[in-house]
């Protein structure tokens, strides 16, 4: 589940990274109240540290040593 959750918050950070791009470029998406470049920020920095908290780094039980 964690997983699924990282892939999620690391789509979701990419798409908010160029948000004031894609909001400037999709005309219905204009009549959304706010600042684009605050929620841009807002967006990155609330599932960017999603992602942080969510990512599991994969290790292995068995790790063999050379000696």
């Amino acid at each position: 589940m964690k997983k699924h959750i990282y892939t999620l918050s690391i789509i979701l950070t990419a798409i908010f990274l160029f948000w004031p791009v894609m909001y400037t470029e999709i005309s219905k998406w204009v009549t959304l109240p706010g600042n684009p470049l605050i929620q841009s920020v807002v967006g990155v920095l609330v599932f960017g540290t999603v992602a942080y908290m969510s990512f599991e780094e994969e290790t292995e039980e068995n790790q063999t040593t050379a000696s």
